[in-house]
């Protein structure tokens, strides 16, 4: 110890410093020796005073990205609401107003009809279908991988006419559209799918029929309805005359593909010797 005056050494039972004549107090001595303590403490233990800066920055950081996930999930929801109360009140006054809706929105609803697709597939097909093809769970995804394409290549059709007869609008406000058009057609599809797995087979064609029939359809709704009051580069009867011509070289195709496919399935089968 020394002395907090002239800095002599000085023994802790002293009284007085020995040099100067300065009266010592425990309590000096007793602050020094905890000052000393404190510091020998964090010096010895940095892991405590880590440990707390680190959770103390980790809690700061995690509340952010799971206050940014509720916001953007219930964004998501909020617009999909609207996005479905504009698809059944006014869809006319969507296609013809300068609205869109987000793709994460957008993508959102075809993932989960995507989905629900394949749940009422897995239920309607069934176990005994392996026996013509690989497997239960491929002719599933494979059924629900060619309806996802049949959207696609009929929305990348539905573009090329909308652009070859000038129409100004952007790919983003076409593709919230034709989501917009087809979400009826996709609801009547998948009840037609759940009438099947109810075994009410006539009202479940009878909607399959009609959700087909309002999907082929849908471009010529579209094409028509934003070729009003535009200076188009040609009449709109035209464009419609292309897209039928477009529809019936892909139909024949998959049909010819599908026949040849299915004869050579058939002829597989009856050869193994079941």
């Amino acid at each position: 110890m020394q002395c907090p005056k002239c800095g002599n050494p000085i023994e802790a039972s002293d009284l007085f410093c020995g040099e100067c004549g300065t009266k010592l107090s425990h309590q000096t001595n007793t602050t020094n020796e905890t000052k000393n303590k404190s510091k020998y403490e964090s010096e010895q233990d940095p892991t405590q005073s880590n440990t707390t800066q680190t959770s103390t920055q980790y809690s700061t950081q995690s509340n952010p990205k799971s206050e940014q996930f509720s916001k953007h999930s219930s964004d998501i929801f909020n617009e999909a609401k609207t996005f479905f109360l504009t698809a059944f009140r006014h869809p006319d006054k969507e296609l013809v107003s300068p609205h869109f809706f987000s793709y994460k929105t957008l993508f959102s609803i075809i993932v989960a009809g995507f989905l629900l697709s394949i749940i009422l597939l897995m239920i309607l097909i069934p176990a005994e279908v392996a026996y013509f093809m690989s497997s239960k769970a491929s002719v599933v995804f494979n059924i629900s991988l060619f309806l996802l394409i049949t959207i696609a290549v009929l929305f990348g059709i539905t573009y090329a006419l909308i652009k070859i007869l000038n129409i100004h609008s952007t790919l983003h406000k076409i593709f919230s559209d034709f989501v917009l058009v087809n979400t009826l057609s996709v609801i009547t599809l998948l009840l037609g799918l759940l009438f099947l797995t109810i075994h009410v087979p006539s009202f479940a064609i009878f909607l399959i029929i009609i959700a087909i029939l309002f999907t082929l359809i849908a471009p010529i709704y579209l094409i028509t309805k934003y070729s009003h009051n535009q200076l188009i580069r040609m009449p709109v009867i035209y464009s419609i005359f292309i897209y039928i011509i477009i529809l019936g070289i892909i139909l024949l195709i998959i049909v010819e593909s599908t026949v040849s496919n299915t004869l050579s399935d058939l002829s597989s089968f009856f050869n193994t010797g079941y």
